[in-house]
């Protein structure tokens, strides 16, 4: 196996928003505080404190969660008692095995991540934490992956936050994958089983990722915890009784948009869902009452205060307000995103500084792709580079056709001697009759015409003589970005770590560098 890599701005896979933020451009500063360099990290380092009343809760959550779950307390979970102890921090929906391949890569970035700062911070310790979004409730979003070209999908009626549904909800689709993989699903199953009946998706997605990456030292949390949410509930009564985070993420919004770039998330008044089993709504100020969209629910101020009170776990932050969550229980120092999220998190910087809670660094992840040897042979046989795959189709048919002598066939110079046949007619023609000059050029142009079509007809014969080159090509460039995006985005890990189980992850974290900003391509 072996790497190269491909620019970002060449693979068009990235928002300018997010090529000027990894280029560190100058207009975008105001927007972050820290930028992903190890000079920065040791800035960062240094301006965290974090008390010990909160790290001793939090370690206190994570053994009851790692109990709950069965699993033994990873070595390091400890070390976050220690004042010199950091995080690095990714999350994600809990997407059945996972959803789309980048789930596993952003987990490989942050333990990259940390073993880098450990190297670089030898008296530090930095450990990889991984956040379960287990609070989204948009299940049409998580219920389905796709395997083998077959996608896999789960079906329910339920409602309310996806990580407190029973995981039993798709039991009929791991029988499906593993029908899918024949032979291969005895390996498969060292991951994803056992299962227990009683797991939900929470319980079932923290075991599997702790199967997977136990060796790393990786960290599991879920936010959706009651005295997590008890620490943050000062925090929460400002999200209820001010618009503020509304204002500030607006005008920070009208400000990237007035520098030419486009707001990822558009805030609400009141940035908090209410949560209870089979319930996630939004709630909204009406005529100075609280109201629960969708339902009857409705509480007066001082109602819904008591709530929080008493039952903090029944208050769930959104996707602009889940970040202040996160960063106000952890001792982080960066959080790992994709592309999106980064550009979200540009939004937030205003609102963390009135909320007085830290702003971590910006890291993008690392964005794979995986591409077979026969394809890479292909790809050289054909006279093109692994760039040339991420134009758009006509445009990769046309740069095959230029880069081959067998195509390259043109009238450029006949339509030269056209010219000047026609320069020389006019000549001899205007002296002996003036008027013939019209005449004169309008035969020329027809001429120049049925050049126009001789080529344009030649060119489709070289195009169906091609056919065979340019259907490879078509396929490789659908293995690399179908439907225009990364493989990674659409496709499953499973196949690549079946490809070698044993070495599936070290090889991914060999080939990590988040402090390359570029795409890392992996040759299998």
């Amino acid at each position: 196996m072996s790497t190269q890599t491909i620019g970002l701005k060449d693979a068009g896979q990235v928002s300018d928003l997010i090529l000027d933020y990894t280029n560190s451009k100058e207009t975008l500063k105001p927007f972050y505080e820290n930028s992903n360099s190890l000079e920065d990290f040791k800035t960062k380092i240094n301006s965290i404190d974090f008390s010990k009343e909160k790290r001793t809760l939090l370690v206190q959550q994570l053994k009851l969660q790692y109990e709950k779950n069965n699993i033994p307390f990873p070595s390091n979970l400890n070390l976050l008692l220690e004042a010199n102890t950091y995080v690095v921090t990714t999350g994600h929906q809990l997407g059945l095995f996972g959803g789309p391949q980048y789930f596993i890569h952003k987990i490989v970035s942050i333990i990259k991540l940390a073993q880098q700062l450990n190297n670089k911070f030898p008296e530090k310790n930095i450990i990889p934490l991984f956040w379960l979004a287990s609070e989204d409730h948009d299940f049409e979003e998580i219920n389905h992956t796709k395997v083998y070209r077959t996608e896999l999908k789960a079906y329910t009626a339920l409602k309310g936050a996806v990580g407190r549904m029973p995981n039993s909800l798709f039991d009929n689709v791991y029988e499906e994958l593993f029908e899918v993989l024949g032979n291969q699903a005895e390996t498969l199953k060292t991951i994803f089983e056992p299962r227990n009946s009683e797991d939900t998706l929470t319980s079932n997605t923290t075991k599997w990722v702790n199967r997977l990456f136990k060796e790393q030292g990786l960290l599991i949390l879920d936010g959706d915890d009651r005295l997590l949410k008890k620490s943050f509930i000062p925090t929460l009564k400002q999200e209820l009784e001010s618009e503020q985070s509304f204002e500030l993420i607006n005008t920070t919004s009208e400000r990237l948009e007035q520098l030419g770039y486009k707001a990822q998330v558009t805030p609400r008044e009141i940035n908090l869902f209410y949560l209870r089993d089979n319930l996630r709504e939004r709630i909204v100020l009406e005529n100075d009452n609280y109201k629960i969209l969708n339902t009857s629910i409705s509480f007066t101020k001082e109602e819904i205060l008591k709530e929080l009170n008493e039952y903090p776990e029944r208050f769930s932050p959104n996707a602009v307000f889940r970040p202040v969550y996160q960063e106000a229980i952890l001792p982080n120092l960066a959080y790992v995103g994709g592309p999106g999220e980064l550009a979200y998190w540009l939004q937030l910087k205003s609102n963390f500084n009135r909320l007085n809670i830290p702003y971590p660094i910006l890291v993008l992840r690392d964005l794979f792709l995986t591409i077979d040897q026969k394809s890479l042979k292909t790809i050289d046989e054909l006279n093109l580079k692994l760039e040339d795959f991420f134009l758009d189709e006509a445009n990769l048919i046309k740069t095959y056709l230029a880069n081959n002598e067998a195509t390259q066939v043109d009238f450029e110079a006949e339509k030269k001697q056209l010219e000047i046949v026609k320069e020389a007619t006019l000549n001899k023609a205007i002296p002996i009759d003036a008027s013939l000059k019209g005449m004169i050029e309008a035969e020329f142009t027809k001429m120049q015409k049925g050049l126009d079509n001789i080529n344009k007809k030649t060119q489709r014969s070289i195009k169906q003589r091609e056919e065979i080159s340019i259907n490879k090509l078509k396929k490789i460039q659908e293995k690399i970005i179908p439907n225009g995006k990364l493989a990674e985005r659409s496709e499953n890990f499973i196949p690549n770590y079946l490809k070698a189980p044993t070495n599936y992850i070290n090889n991914l974290i060999e080939k990590s560098d988040v402090f390359n900003s570029k795409i890392k391509v992996i040759e299998q």
